[in-house]
């Protein structure tokens, strides 16, 4: 379970050798500066027709509602624990290995319309149990918070609403004015976690995205949006499920399928890096019973 101190150093101290790197990720690393795109996009379908009858059969088992969302994360989290060489940055012109798997996941405010990002670390040490409690507590919270705003909201012009109103204009032209140089010093310099702010913008690996939520069109063709910040190595897009038809032993049927979206920095893997990375995600997600044996082994390890 993650450690309750907030001071931390995410990355290794020393950076990953450009010998292991090798001369193609090399040159992306050194011509960034140029204005070149050093992000791989790959783009792919996932078979989740067991996926849906494990959703099925674990929400009749648990106490926990699990969704393809906290599958997702608990996939991601597994396939970057098993290729280190995937979660990584770049600070400056050096690629440091990241010490845990840290992801960012966007999460809808339904009543308010707004997304709020929430920070999972030590994600590799989470079961898909307690991933599934992590998110719907989260979201329990914002949704409290809210509440509680719209309730001071309702109490009319105080002094203290007027005061927090005040407060968050001021925050968000501080943001506005000062985002450009705070991005610029967080790719150059390694420096440590000390406010809460800083976790999801510079010291998250991997960004997770499920756009499969009730309403959403088919998602054919996407391309992950990047903050300028080297921090996000990877992102993880899944679209909503559909039939299609695909072929299994030279027949066509109907399975439902899934599209997946992974965005990869060019300048730390290569191609082939990335299809083994990607392959492994797909599996999990495919196959999603192994997450669960997965947890039992690491349980058995641990008890031995």
């Amino acid at each position: 379970m993650p450690e309750s101190n907030l001071m931390y150093w995410a990355t290794q101290k020393k950076p990953i050798p450009l010998s292991e790197i090798g001369w193609i990720n090399t040159t992306y690393l050194g011509s960034a500066s140029l204005r070149c795109d050093p992000m791989l996009i790959w783009g792919t379908t996932v078979d989740v027709e067991e996926l849906d009858v494990f959703l099925d059969e674990q929400r009749k088992q648990r106490r926990t509602f699990l969704t393809p969302a906290h599958v997702l994360v608990r996939a991601v989290a597994e396939s970057l624990k098993q290729h280190p060489e995937v979660n990584r940055r770049v600070i400056g012109r050096k690629v440091y290995q990241y010490k845990d798997v840290n992801i960012v996941m966007p999460m809808l405010q339904t009543s308010t319309g707004e997304v709020d990002c929430v920070f999972m670390r030590h994600a590799e040490d989470y079961s898909l149990d307690e991933v599934a409690n992590f998110f719907w507590e989260a979201a329990r919270e914002r949704a409290l918070n809210v509440a509680e705003d719209k309730k001071r909201e309702k109490q009319g012009s105080t002094f203290k609403n007027r005061l927090i109103q005040f407060g968050r204009k001021l925050r968000l032209s501080w943001m506005l004015r000062t985002c450009s140089l705070g991005f610029a010093v967080g790719n150059r310099f390694r420096g440590a976690t000390r406010w809460p702010w800083q976790q999801g913008l510079n010291h998250a690996g991997a960004f997770v995205n499920y756009l499969g939520f009730s309403g959403a069109p088919p998602l054919i063709a996407h391309k992950p949006s990047s903050l300028p910040m080297n921090s996000y190595s990877i992102a993880v897009t899944m679209g909503p499920t559909e039939p299609q038809p695909v072929v299994i032993d030279d027949e066509v049927v109907i399975r439902k399928q899934a599209s997946l979206f992974v965005r990869l920095d060019h300048r730390m893997v290569n191609g082939n890096q990335s299809a083994v990375f990607i392959n492994t995600l797909r599996s999990y997600l495919a196959n999603p019973q192994t997450l669960i044996k997965s947890e039992d082994f690491c349980e058995q390890k641990r008890a031995a």
